[in-house]
């Protein structure tokens, strides 16, 4: 029997067998360009590992993989939505988000905006203290920290009172908190799953699929949704906090509160594995005098692929007046960036406004290698100074804001399970313009010089982790 040596000669053979079906793959599949390009010579250049690399992070962009894997029926038992609300002007902006989801508009009755975890924990820990039937929680970060210790004590004690728990957490999200969150939840019984769980044996091949959502519905009386983790990370005033976190969150009361908890048990019931057809049913009623509507949009690399993104370049383009946009992650599509340059050449006040000190520095770097084109029509991008700011807003005209879990990356927009919600708000608009405002006054324009200024190595350094801009 030959050994191991006398069978090396075999290895370019494998390798260009493995090579020529990943790059079949790819150009039957890849959707850009761009990462066609990067996918084949990876899998040309590096033997044997570059198929792999692929068939773990790349074939798993692919939607049809996902539809597969992410199988869910869980219908409702009553969707009465409305189209267009009596005495509304919402449209054309509304019918963007209809077309895409199939969706209209639900009422809500309260909308807040938390900002920092002073806000948001407090708020958060007094209504899974008042639950009495039931508290359902998806983050995609869960520290075991101060923050952590006490929202598990909290989960303890609703269910020793009998309030229905379940927790869901990514698996990548597990594996980037401080602490381990799971072991402490199981101590006390806390009902909770992984959401794709990373795995080495057997290896997990939906690894860049992750769940970056986060939202906490209890009793159907109130839901929560946003940017923030669960953590210190987000206590901006606490002095014994490193790396912290400015961020805003939202509590949300009304019919949009059904829609949340729908896509909650959905993401329950995939993963725990549960495919029979269920029933869904609503706790709260439509409200048609609601001042506020708002409309739950899912994306992810399933059948709801390219929804934000869709989303958010057609509501750039129904802009009249204004699209102000903060996010802790820059690097959209050719088509985002378009929609954002045929904005301003309109006359539409667009701004954006980014993370001077950002957490992901590669993320960073190639986001100043893309800002070229939109600086240089004269898009005006500030960079706000200290802590890192994680805030996910954008606001059009007078009553439109997108809140939600997504950044204006790849990753989120092509491989994340995100949710962004659309609100029909005149008041929150404003309000999200004031804090827009406060936290541009005290930033830094960014110009084309400026991106000139930087020496040769940078701009080097930059344009290389743009390469990698899709995984990121």
């Amino acid at each position: 029997m030959p050994n191991a040596f006398e069978l090396l000669w075999l290895l370019p053979y494998v390798h260009f067998l493995m090579a020529f079906c990943a790059v079949a793959h790819v150009l039957l599949h890849s959707r850009d360009s761009r990462g066609a390009f990067g996918w084949i010579g990876l899998c040309l250049i590096l033997p044997i590992g570059g198929p792999i690399i692929y068939v773990l992070f790349g074939v798993n962009r692919v939607n049809t993989r996902a539809k597969q894997l992410y199988y869910v029926k869980l219908n409702k038992d009553v969707d009465d939505d409305l189209s267009e609300p009596t005495g509304t002007l919402f449209k054309p902006l509304s019918n963007i988000g209809e077309n895409l989801t199939g969706k209209g508009l639900s009422s809500c009755d309260e909308v807040i905006a938390l900002e920092n975890g002073e806000a948001l924990y407090p708020s958060m820990l007094d209504a899974i203290n008042a639950a009495q039937k039931y508290i359902l929680l998806c983050t995609y970060i869960f520290d075991h920290d101060n923050t952590g210790k006490q929202f598990v004590k909290a989960l303890s004690e609703a269910k020793k009172r009998g309030v229905e728990t379940k927790i869901i957490i990514d698996g990548m999200g597990s594996i980037l908190s401080v602490g381990c969150i799971g072991s402490a939840l199981r101590a006390v019984d806390v009902p909770f799953v992984k959401f794709n769980p990373v795995t080495i044996v057997p290896p997990a091949l939906n690894i860049n699929m992750r769940s970056h959502r986060k939202m906490l519905v209890v009793d159907g009386h109130c839901a929560f949704t946003g940017g923030a983790n669960i953590g210190d990370r987000h206590l901006y005033d606490s002095a014994t906090t490193k790396h912290c976190a400015k961020d805003i969150h939202f509590r949300l009361k009304g019919r949009v509160v059904d829609e949340l908890e729908w896509a909650f048990r959905r993401d329950w019931q995939y993963c725990k594995g549960e495919k029979q057809n269920s029933v869904y049913s609503n706790k709260n009623k439509t409200n048609t005098n609601a001042t506020v509507w708002s409309r739950l949009v899912l994306d992810g690399p399933n059948k709801d692929l390219d929804r934000l993104n869709d989303l958010i370049v057609g509501v750039i383009g129904a802009a009249n007046h204004r699209v102000w946009i903060m996010t802790p992650y820059f690097l959209p599509t050719l088509d985002l960036i378009g929609a954002l340059i045929a904005a301003h050449l309109r006359g539409v006040d667009v701004r954006i406004v980014l993370p001077g000190n950002n957490n992901m520095k590669l993320a960073h770097w190639a986001s100043q290698n893309v800002l070229r084109p939109i600086l240089e029509k004269q898009i005006p991008v500030f960079y706000q100074p200290g802590a890192f700011v994680h805030s996910k807003v954008m606001v059009v005209d007078d009553q439109y804001s997108l809140i939600g879990s997504a950044n204006l990356d790849p990753r989120s927009l092509r491989l994340n399970y995100e949710l962004g919600v659309e609100i029909f708000s005149a008041q929150l608009n404003q309000e999200l313009r004031v804090y827009f405002s406060e936290n541009q006054s005290n930033s830094r324009q960014m110009t084309a010089a400026d991106l000139d200024k930087r020496s040769i190595l940078s701009r080097l350094r930059d344009s290389l982790a743009w390469l990698f801009a899709p995984y990121l």
